[in-house]
């Protein structure tokens, strides 16, 4: 089984799992729009792609797919989710299975308001979340401080906590993009990694860690942590959403209940933890890919095993990238 991984950037660590022939793919070809993505030299082969907001992005993958006999696509950015999301058929025709939810999924998912409402409207308890636009009579007498979110943001960019609604009004103002917000939350946060099978739709795999610290939207420090209560309630959750393949929910728990704060329809930035424990997406995926269900593994790894990310570094000469770059773009 070949795998394309799109705008590898910095997942080193994800790339390398992939890389594990234990894992069930033979060849891992990654992409990024920049010679400067450390992760695309982790991989077997890679290529620099057009960015894909430009027109032909699609057919410069499918390129790539045909030559190097892909099985399985794998988007890892927002904006590359939704466009995977919606040409699924394309690759689909081509026998490549697209590692991503349906396109609906996605765009729920990354609409902060439509989200909130649609898990609400099935009894899913979730943070407090009002349209800045729309709803400012109820912000306005909201406990401040509050937490200004961009509604359809990625990656904590933008996130801002603010003490007064004056200060709310200004920001608005300043970044001029549709913007939610919500309450502030002093209480513990938890990430929960699943895997939902392509095949079956069941939730095979998850885990959850309480997050010790974060660092530019992504878990930093973390400890393993298991609650078939909270095992339950993710599953609601991913029947809910219609999730499928490697997603990231974040979760806050207080009043004894938890509280869903964000879906990623994607891979998480803390998935390392889980793979460390244990938990193989990794594997999960390359059976989709050969067209086999994942085996179930809910609950299946060790408490209180605690994640330290720390950074590492690569060295490159640039005019050997140059000159790659020259040599393979499409």
């Amino acid at each position: 089984m070949n795998i394309l991984i799109l705008s590898a950037g910095t997942r080193c660590q994800l790339v390398k799992y992939f890389k594990q022939k234990t894992n069930g793919f033979d060849k891992v070809v990654t992409t990024d729009c920049s010679i400067y993505a450390p992760a695309i030299y982790m991989s077997d082969i890679y290529y620099i792609v057009p960015k894909a907001v430009e027109s032909n992005y699609l057919s410069v993958i499918l390129g790539i797919c045909k030559k190097e006999d892909i099985h399985m696509i794998l988007p890892l950015q927002e904006d590359e989710l939704e466009l995977i999301a919606s040409n699924k058929e394309i690759f689909e025709k081509e026998g490549i299975l697209a590692a991503v939810s349906d396109i609906e999924t996605v765009r729920t998912c990354r609409d902060k308001l439509m989200l909130y409402q649609q898990l609400v409207g099935n009894g899913i308890s979730c943070i407090e979340t009002y349209d800045y636009n729309t709803m400012q009579d109820v912000i306005n007498h909201m406990k401040f401080p509050v937490i200004a979110k961009k509604r359809m943001g990625a990656g904590s960019i933008g996130n801002l906590k603010i003490k007064s609604f004056p200060l709310l009004f200004y920001y608005a103002e300043d970044v001029q993009e549709k913007l939610v917000v919500q309450p502030y939350i002093d209480a513990q946060e938890y990430g929960a990694d699943v895997y939902v099978d392509f095949l079956s739709g069941e939730m095979t795999a998850v885990f959850v860690k309480e997050k010790i610290r974060m660092r530019a939207g992504e878990t930093e420090k973390s400890k393993s942590v298991k609650d078939e209560a909270l095992f339950d309630f993710i599953k609601k959750i991913v029947q809910t959403v219609n999730l499928r393949g490697a997603a990231d929910i974040d979760l806050f728990k207080y009043d004894g209940k938890y509280h869903v704060l964000e879906i990623n329809p994607r891979f998480g930035g803390g998935y390392p933890h889980a793979y460390a424990c244990g938990v193989n997406f990794i594997r999960c995926l390359s059976r989709n890919a050969g067209r086999k269900r994942s085996i179930p593994e809910i609950g299946q790894y060790d408490e209180n095993e605690v994640m330290l990310k720390y950074t590492d570094a690569m060295m490159k000469s640039e005019k050997e990238m140059l000159i790659m770059q020259n040599r393979i773009m499409l």
